[in-house]
């Protein structure tokens, strides 16, 4: 169910968040230390790390070879999400432009629909993979526009004034859309290029999305804010550490089958694991190297430090 709407969501935020305020250059700029230096940050602890695994259980690593995967980026590990938002990014720039000539947002909602069309045109017809998941920039774009849309709507306000009953729909729709989308279709991934039914994806992604808006406003939870603001580190590096679990598991003799429902308790481990690991790592980054995440050190009086994105 998670993968029926999670992706979309991502895109989403980020287009909720998508401001223009800036001359382009600027904001290339700022795009490249905030997506692409993060992007180099991570393939090189994922190299780094896949190739000590590789070398002390006896395998091969080709290292030029991986470096030109993640050059070309075309679907290579999780990290496609990242190049694939810095083209919407673009792509949002220049439709926020054509916006400012019409003034209205509807512009908005109507992009939205015309990428969704574009976008299935385009795998229907053409179906060819592009480097930086150019592609699926169309797809990304798309619920980035929505995101857009309820910015200026203001949704959140207007609508969500009854998050519990949201929350209820929610949920409800998207497990029957997800479900039915998997059991007479296929599952939605972005990354395999699955999505099933236009129809029934698009229903379950929206009904996703409000579900989880709404569990936002309901409880304003610390951790789970806290989580939110560095969620570009425990994306870009969940997946090392869950690889490590599973070397550990390999090694107590515990074999997990991902039909059983052991599976999802081992997934939960997995995830604890993760954000005990990482959020260390991530303090320290922080701290020392905050313009690996595409921040800057702020000095304040009492000689602390704090950070902000740049």
């Amino acid at each position: 169910m998670v993968y029926s709407f999670h992706m979309a969501l991502f895109f989403f935020l980020s287009g909720y968040t998508f401001s223009r305020k800036e001359r382009y250059d600027r904001f290339l700029k700022k795009k490249i230390q905030t997506l692409l230096v993060p992007y180099l940050f991570f393939v090189i602890v994922t190299m780094l790390c896949n190739g000590v695994l590789a070398i002390t259980h006896g395998n091969s690593y080709d290292v030029l070879d991986i470096a030109k995967q993640y050059l070309i980026q075309n679907r290579y590990t999780l990290l496609w999400f990242i190049t694939c938002l810095f083209l919407a990014e673009q792509a949002m720039y220049v439709l926020s432009i054509l916006n400012s000539k019409y003034v209205k947002n509807r512009f908005w909602l109507i992009s939205f629909a015309i990428a969704l069309i574009v976008f299935y045109l385009y795998r229907i017809i053409i179906d060819i993979d592009l480097p930086w998941n150019a592609d699926l920039t169309i797809l990304g774009t798309a619920f980035m526009c929505l995101g857009q849309w309820c910015k200026n709507s203001k949704c959140f306000t207007t609508y969500f004034a009854k998050p519990k009953m949201l929350l209820c729909l929610g949920v409800v729709v998207c497990l029957i859309a997800s479900a039915l989308n998997y059991k007479y279709f296929t599952k939605v991934d972005w990354y395999s290029d699955c999505w099933g039914n236009p129809i029934l994806f698009v229903i379950a992604a929206i009904s996703g999305i409000i579900a989880v808006i709404s569990i936002s406003m309901l409880k304003n939870n610390k951790i789970l804010v806290a989580v939110g603001k560095n969620s570009l580190m425990y994306y870009g590096l969940h997946r090392i550490v869950i690889d490590l679990m599973f070397v550990v598991y390999g090694k107590l003799g515990i074999e997990i089958i991902n039909t059983s429902w052991s599976a999802v308790g081992f997934a939960m481990i997995d995830v604890l694991v993760s954000i005990c690991v990482i959020t260390p790592f991530n303090l320290f980054i922080l701290k020392y190297m905050p313009w690996c995440l595409g921040r800057k050190k702020v000095k304040v009086k009492n000689d602390k430090y704090y950070n902000t994105n740049i």
